[in-house]
């Protein structure tokens, strides 16, 4: 836990303690709350400012009685007791939506900070244990569309082991073969492209060079008590770029330019497609985006994912693959 995250829980720690003395009716002061709560007079001043301010406390100050006092008795400092599995449970669900959310989106900043408040007011060994899950790495942020449905009973186990590094064994569908194969693995890695969350892990101890998962195959997963340590020079990164079949990095920085129609201009002017985006709303009623970025391929299959909703402008390597891929699919309808 970092400095601010524990002086954040010191903070809100002190605020439910200075609640309780003030909802007893003792009329508690600045120099006694601070003598308890061992702080100094004005740390106890800033509080009640930050009751009054955040919380909305009806704070008043007695001046017959020395202390301080709700005006409105039935006032409190509203809370909400969660048990660990539901702690757990609201934990993995934000873990997984930072794949599938833009980090500038309103709804996914709410969720965040609410997530951070429930953090900061919980004991620190409820925290220090809560279920693991690596945060997209930058290269990997750019993500069009909704959240996929999760299967909690694939996703939370698998969570977990790749926290405690426990081996795990799986019922994986074979495409080849049309069959569920059971395997043992030792999961490292999640992440999500193309819409789609991927597992990096070895399969029994061949540690040369990790496989890659659809998670959407996993039938079952079950606990084998049996652990398994990662290299301390193990880099995920080497490995993802590596797969060109599931979606490759592009070093080259690309322009971006798209255009929306105007059917759906309401809606697209309201959002943010790409944290570095210009937008504008056009005289012909068309929506313009623009941005950088190298996530080439993402975008590509992002657009083909919206059909007639979005005209690629540039760059002219994107406008060439969407043109021979709608060609492809033309073939179809002849």
């Amino acid at each position: 836990m970092n400095r601010k995250n524990g002086e954040e829980k010191v903070k809100f720690s002190r605020l439910a303690l200075i609640d309780a003395e003030i909802r007893s009716e003792k009329y508690p002061n600045s120099e006694e709350l601070a003598a308890k709560l061992e702080v100094s007079q004005r740390t106890i001043l800033r509080d009640i400012d930050y009751l009054r301010d955040f919380y909305g406390a009806p704070i008043a100050y007695d001046f017959n009685k020395r202390g301080f006092y709700y005006t409105e008795p039935n006032f409190f400092i509203r809370s909400v007791m969660l048990s660990k599995e539901e702690l757990e449970t609201i934990i993995e669900y934000d873990q997984f939506t930072t794949f599938t959310t833009r980090k500038d989106d309103d709804s996914s900043v709410k969720f965040r900070k609410i997530i951070d408040k429930l953090l900061m007011v919980l004991p620190e060994d409820q925290t220090n244990s809560l279920p693991f899950s690596p945060k997209p790495t930058r290269e990997h942020d750019f993500i069009f569309g909704g959240a996929i449905q999760l299967n909690a009973e694939i996703n939370y186990p698998i969570s977990m082991a790749i926290k405690n590094k426990e081996v795990i064994e799986i019922e994986y569908w074979i495409s080849d073969n049309r069959m569920w194969e059971k395997q043992e693995i030792k999961p490292l890695y999640i992440f999500y492209q193309r819409h789609h969350y991927y597992l990096l892990a070895w399969k029994n101890d061949n540690h040369e060079k990790p496989g890659i998962y659809s998670i959407n195959r996993f039938r079952k997963v079950n606990k084998t008590g049996k652990y398994f340590d990662i290299p301390a020079d193990f880099k995920v990164s080497d490995y993802i770029k590596k797969e060109a079949d599931i979606s490759p990095a592009d070093n080259k920085l690309y322009h971006f330019e798209l255009s929306f129609p105007k059917e759906v201009a309401s809606e697209a002017i309201e959002k943010t497609y790409y944290h570095n985006q210009h937008i504008k709303l056009c005289e012909d009623g068309t929506v313009y985006v623009s941005f950088r970025s190298t996530q080439l391929h993402g975008i590509f299959y992002w657009v083909l994912s919206e059909g007639h909703k979005v005209k690629v402008l540039n760059p002219p390597e994107l406008v060439d693959m969407i043109r021979r891929e709608a060609l492809k699919i033309a073939q179809y309808y002849k």
